[in-house]
């Protein structure tokens, strides 16, 4: 999937660079679930890279239409003959003369033989889950007709196009959708199918249009799914094209053809409200098995953002694919998965179940993705979900091997975090692998299975991570650090976590104390505002430059830089950005908790124990440390070829990579040797409980306010409330100006009431001080009660 920060207009779906799955079905027979409908018209071998990702769509239980549009050029109907035998999924139609694309695309509609129908046109090219994701998305969103996902323009021209149905009304001025969609092909019945009187372009626009105007509408899944080839001239094949002079005229037909669509706006399907204990999907929509002739792992995340659990899923995607294996990712929560790409560009069988499902066919999702890709090892890495629908998944999937993986205790969180998880699911793991001896001696303590627990370190790819002197005098150069100038490097989130502003009083003192450095600091986080905000108001600008979150590729340039690594960290397993510190050859001075004496010994770096109970004795305490490695130059140097020695021998990723295939190994044969049983019913009832534990935690994680981040107003309820409040004003003022109103309004304002007592209902639990700051309504019928009275004549009575 294309990169949105850098796209990479060259590597499309079917681009070589691309990383392949084993899509193909493992019983040819298997019914279609989609019929794909194709209008060819002349197209020459580009049509070519348009069957390339059919045929590697994920979804595999396909039929393929490619109807013949009346084709004439010799050279293209050779093309099309290829096809013609090649599949028994793949059906060819021969219309006698070319009548037009929607006439096309109607005969393809009438002989599809599945519910759903995937238009796709016969130069343009799809993502390999697009098919399966919308298939989905439409099951799980029954009030839509219509799902697609967003556009990339490559060819003649490159560019973006993040937009679809949800830009609503919109849509009847521009062709927000574009035509790459999965279709009900009762919709297109419904509808009365494309107008096959519209030859010169933009019949599916007016398709959208008709939908629209029978009460159907569509949704769009928010990632790029489909590629739309551009051309040096579209108007030379279709003359009512978008940037033609003749859309105008155009839309003042449409104007005429659907006034009553043009006055009121497309239609707005009802949200489907989640209630309580809402029963979960327990089947899928479709048989999807595929053939499984490697090793397979399907990864359960949170997210895919950028982060030190996530640089470790990714390390393990490639030490799994360098050893033959296949790798899925599925991810369980609402993210900006900011680092998509980088696990995209190892697998293309990633799934975000947040952008294309509700959440209760999360279970149902999972175990179709299961039951299709048959993993040998199902890992779960510090999802909170994944633990949860352990036990269904148990039930309703008991071939996998079920392995987890923890990277540190969390105290502050659920009484330990995700290991707490692990301890309480052991028995329902085959194996468990933890970052340090000194987690697994934490698990063990509070009942963990030492026999199921393994540590397997992290480690980091050594040569990758390797000091380029370039790229230290580069990064110098680009920020005015003079060459002898010893600098500080702290790497991670600016996150109470790492204590951020333990570092900026450690940088202050050492100002004061009139040591010579420099800082770079990478990363950003909910402190990142603060920590901006010491650094300028102590004037420590010109010797600390924020470097905000960098990608990985510019971590290790800046890291180049550096000649010490510091991290202050209130808690840790061993923090991965040591490990990369030390493959770059820094000295360390770091927090002495979790595991990390375990990586960072004393020739190699200095760690402080926890003995300060206010965050300016703990920055003293590490100025100390760090002011002597400032004005010892040599021992600092030698302190980091050691930390370099130590990464090379003992913690590469081959090694993890090794580390890791012997935990699946162990758990899949105490697996086989001890299979775990539970009936599909008490699976069922556990996954509803989680699904209804993650709708209450969403809905109260909505309600929260962090004081750092300052505002309710960006917040669904203060928006909502926002309104509300502008018609409780109004009614307030005209109860004010004309006291025999007084009925009516006291009606409106209970209407008003009423939509908060719902708007409390499904919102799950707005906290009371939430209501009565923003919402005082109780006050304002006094305030009523008091007008109407003060203004009654005395003949009213």
């Amino acid at each position: 999937m294309i990169d949105p920060q850098q796209p990479d207009y060259r590597n499309t779906p079917v681009s070589p660079s691309r990383p392949r799955f084993h899509y193909r079905l493992a019983d040819p027979k298997t019914p279609p679930a989609v019929s794909i409908v194709t209008p060819f018209y002349n197209t020459g071998d580009i049509f070519r890279e348009t069957a390339a990702s059919v045929f590697q769509q994920s979804l595999q239980a396909w039929e393929w239409l490619i109807i013949n549009d009346g084709s004439d050029d010799p050279a293209a109907l050779a093309v099309l003959d290829a096809f013609r035998d090649c599949d028994a999924r793949v059906r060819v139609i021969d219309l006698p003369e070319n009548r037009g694309p929607g006439a096309a695309r109607n005969t393809g509609y009438e002989a599809a033989r599945c519910a759903y129908v995937c238009q796709l046109d016969d130069d343009d090219l799809l993502e390999p889950t697009a098919i399966e994701t919308w298939l989905w998305h439409l099951e799980s969103n029954p009030q839509y007709a219509i799902a697609n996902g967003w556009s990339v323009a490559f060819g003649a021209k490159e560019y973006l196009w993040p937009n679809g149905f949800e830009r609503g009304d919109k849509c009847l001025q521009s062709n927000y959708p574009v035509g790459r969609a999965l279709v009900r092909k009762s919709a297109h019945a419904a509808a009365g199918g494309f107008d096959e009187t519209m030859r010169s372009g933009m019949e599916d626009w007016d398709f959208w249009m008709r939908c629209a105007a029978a009460g159907l509408w569509g949704s769009t899944v928010p990632e790029f799914h489909d590629w739309y080839r551009r051309r040096e001239n579209h108007g030379d094949r279709w003359a009512l094209w978008a940037e033609s002079p003749d859309q105008p005229d155009f839309l003042a037909r449409q104007r005429e053809k659907y006034p009553k669509l043009f006055e009121s706006g497309v239609p707005r399907p009802a949200r489907r409200w989640r209630t309580a204990l809402e029963p979960i999907r327990t089947s899928a929509p479709c048989s999807n098995v595929l053939e499984k002739p490697y090793s397979r792992a399907l990864l359960i995340a949170p997210w895919m953002s950028m982060g030190g659990s996530d640089k470790v899923n990714l390390d393990l995607i490639d030490q799994l694919l360098r050893r033959g294996w296949e790798a899925s990712v599925v991810t369980t929560m609402r993210s900006d998965d900011a680092w998509r790409p980088q696990f995209t560009r190892r697998t293309p069988d990633v799934f975000a179940m947040p952008n294309f499902l509700r959440d209760t066919d999360y279970p149902a999702f999972l175990r179709y993705l299961i039951e299709s890709r048959r993993p040998d090892v199902v890992f779960i890495s510090n999802s909170e979900l994944g633990y949860q629908l352990l036990p269904y998944l148990r039930a309703v999937c008991p071939e996998p091997a079920y392995v987890d993986y923890c990277h540190s205790e969390q105290p502050a969180w659920k009484h330990g975090g995700y290991p707490r998880y692990s301890i309480a699911n052991q028995d329902l793991l085959d194996g468990t692998g933890v970052t340090s001896q000194y987690l697994k001696d934490w698990m063990v303590r509070r009942g963990g299975d030492a026999g199921k627990t393994t540590v397997v370190t992290i480690n980091v790819d050594a040569e990758a991570w390797r000091r380029r002197d370039e790229a230290r005098s580069r990064v110098r150069a680009a920020h005015n650090i003079p060459d002898d100038r010893m600098t500080i490097v702290f790497a991670g989130r600016l996150h109470a976590d790492k204590q951020p502003r333990v570092l900026g009083r450690t940088l202050l003192e050492l100002t004061r104390r009139g040591a010579d450095f420099h800082a770079l600091v990478i990363g950003d986080g909910p402190d990142g505002k603060d920590l901006r905000a010491f650094i300028q108001e102590n004037d420590l600008l010109a010797r600390v430059t924020m470097c905000g979150a960098r990608p990985n590729e510019q971590v290790r340039e800046l890291m180049s830089a550096g000649d010490i690594f510091f991290l202050p960290s209130l808690w840790e397993g061993i923090a991965l950005t040591i490990y990369e510190a030390m493959a770059a050859g820094l000295a360390i001075v770091a927090a002495d908790v979790g595991g990390q004496r375990e990586l960072v010994t004393p020739d190699c770096g200095l760690l402080l124990p926890r003995k300060c109970e206010d965050e300016a004795g703990e920055a003293r305490a590490y100025a100390d440390v760090l002011a002597d490695l400032l004005a010892d130059a040599e021992r600092t140097r030698a302190l980091g070829a050691a930390a370099r020695r130590r990464i090379e021998d003992h913690f590469t990723l081959e090694k993890m990579g090794e580390a890791m295939l012997k935990l699946f190994a162990d758990a899949r044969a105490r697996h086989a040797a001890c299979p775990v049983r539970l009936t599909e019913r008490i699976g069922i009832e556990c996954a509803t409980q989680a699904i209804e534990q993650l709708r209450l935690s969403e809905a109260l994680g909505e309600t929260w306010v962090d004081p750092n981040e300052g505002a309710l107003e960006n917040t669904p309820q203060a928006r909502l409330i926002r309104e509300l409040e502008n018609e409780r004003d109004a009614a307030w003022a005209e109860a004010q100006r004309m006291a025999r109103g007084w009925e009516a309004q006291h009606a409106h304002i209970q209407h008003i009431e009423s939509r908060l007592k719902w708007f409390r209902r499904t919102s799950i639990l707005t906290p009371i001080w939430f209501v009565a700051k923003h919402w005082p309504l109780r006050p304002l019928f006094e305030r009523l009660r008091n007008g109407r009275a003060s203004q009654r004549s005395p003949t009213t009575d």
